[in-house]
């Protein structure tokens, strides 16, 4: 059985490629170059799975309950969509929930399933299904008939802590911290999902430089042909899902390396690196084509990279502001934004052009609008102050926005396109605010960690953080539901487009 790890060097020679837009630079690798101890990458093993699992997940849609009536919820489009549904954790009960129209709590729960407080469960990114875990399996759930709810596939990993699905959800990935005593057992695998055989995965020999969770960075798109590594040691490697190996048969030959962050849309990595100066360099994979790359001034612990949902633009904090990148402009130019205060929120709107900060000096918040549209400039909307807002969430139509000041529970509901103030309320007792895909609702929760639950303890029936709120998108209360436990984790099922947009021509 192969190393986890292989030991390796990377020398390199560069080329140029001429384009029409303008000279990129290619960085490429020796083949058959030495590796040095400090540098080396993860090196996956092929995985011989026994008896897999015969059920296969059909193209329909998978969680979502029909009935003999036409489905009649607004949700993704008005008059023709399908009903809401919700995650919750109540305790240690995972519940799928929906409500025809939220408007009145007669809620109904279609899913529960023990969990395993210690363990994670979560829809699908695109919403196919749900999957959860518990001591040696992820178990991805659905209904394939229509009628029925149940378990369509089993994962077997021995101990596992965490799983991943792909974006385009055609692989799954679980894990359990590496055990050097046992240098033959996997800590981690990937399974394919449409069969649920295992493909590859890493023993645990050789573990040292094993990067932390999440181990598996997916490039954008729903394609998952790429997906990254950032190493302990600050070594980033990329791997193809056609035989997952290594591009290039080498790591990325960069120094310093402090993050890297994928484009949401397609296989561009922006990486952030270097020391004095940092600097952002994107990269065009599998070519490993640089696209830009710009010398920023900031501090190492407050740098962090923002993707437009659409992959359209880069935003990057700065010391003393953010650094944007045109992604989809010719040259991809940049522009720099001053703000001279402390930063406490970002957030771009969803495939749109605008984004919002908060910054200032608590409790006296400040919060601004900007908008991209204009090429080469970065036009001011508006800015609020003395707001007590500490954090700000978009909904997925882009045109209003919940600042909240989770702290002092206020909530502020506001439309971006008329830049005014729909409606705010107080005394809300919350540490999470979450929009449905079809932004005509809010949830709001107050969840504690998994690990601070205690199973023995006992519920007060009127206790306000043992509750859900569902809001209006402008701000109405429609009504408020008890649970029996602390909840841990609350989330509505997200809408990938594939899979609905099918069903939705049948009606």
């Amino acid at each position: 059985m192969a190393d986890a790890e292989v030991e390796r060097r990377m020398r390199g020679d560069t080329c140029t490629i001429s384009t029409r837009r303008r000279t990129y630079r290619r960085i490429e690798s020796k083949a058959g170059s030495s590796r040095s101890p400090e540098e080396s990458y993860l090196q996956f093993i092929k995985i011989e799975t026994k008896n897999p699992p015969t059920s296969i997940p059909c193209s329909s849609s998978l969680t979502r309950r029909f009935f003999d009536r036409p489905l009649d919820s607004k949700c993704f489009n008005v008059g023709v969509g399908a009903l809401d549904q919700l995650f919750i954790r109540d305790g240690t009960l995972d519940k799928l929930i929906w409500n025809d129209n939220w408007s009145v709590d007669e809620t109904v729960s279609f899913f529960r399933y023990l969990a395993d407080k210690k363990l994670p469960s979560r829809w699908s990114p695109l919403g196919s299904f749900f999957v959860s875990s518990n001591y040696n399996l992820v178990i991805i759930w659905g209904s394939r008939y229509y009628t029925d709810f149940g378990r369509l596939m089993r994962f077997n990993h021995y101990q596992v802590e965490e799983f991943d699905i792909s974006p385009g959800e055609k692989y799954l990935v679980t894990y359990n911290r590496p055990d050097p005593t046992d240098p033959n057992g996997l800590w981690l695998k990937i399974f394919d999902v449409s069969t649920g055989t295992g493909i590859v995965g890493l023993n645990n020999a050789d573990v040292a430089d094993s990067p932390q969770w999440p181990v598996i960075r997916w490039a954008g798109g729903k394609d998952d042909t790429y997906f990254a590594t950032l190493s302990k040691s600050n070594t980033v490697s990329v791997y193809e899902t056609k035989t997952f190996n290594l591009l290039g048969k080498a790591p990325l030959k960069l120094d310093d390396v402090i993050d890297i962050s994928w484009s949401p849309t397609e296989a561009v990595l922006a990486i952030l690196c270097g020391e004095k100066p940092l600097k952002v360099l994107l990269l065009q994979i599998p070519d490993e084509v640089k696209l830009a790359e710009k010398e920023i001034t900031a501090i190492v612990g407050d740098c962090k990279m923002h993707w437009q949902s659409n992959g359209e633009y880069l935003a990057v904090n700065t010391y003393g502001g953010f650094e944007f990148f045109r992604i989809k402009e010719k040259g991809i130019p940049t522009d720099f934004l001053k703000v001279d205060k402390k930063i406490l929120a970002f957030a771009w709107e969803p495939s749109g052009h605008r984004f919002a900060v908060i910054y200032g000096d608590e409790p006296t918040l400040t919060v601004s609008f900007y908008s991209m549209k204009t090429p080469g400039k970065v036009t001011e909307l508006t800015t609020l102050s003395n707001k007590q807002a500490d954090s700000l969430f978009w909904s997925p139509k882009g045109n209003l926005v919940v600042l909240a000041g989770l702290k002092e529970g206020k909530l502020e509901f506001f439309d971006v396109d008329r830049l005014a103030q729909i409606s705010s309320v107080a005394n809300v007792k919350a540490n999470q605010v979450v929009w449905n895909p079809s932004g005509e609702y809010v949830a709001t929760v107050s969840t504690i960690p998994q690990e601070e639950f205690d199973s023995d303890w006992c519920s007060d029936p009127n206790d306000p953080l043992d509750r859900f709120t569902i809001w209006s998108s402008g701000g109405d209360c429609l009504f408020v539901h008890q649970c029996q436990n602390r909840i841990m984790q609350l989330d509505w099922r997200p809408y990938g487009g594939i899979i609905d947009d099918d069903m939705l021509k049948t009606q």
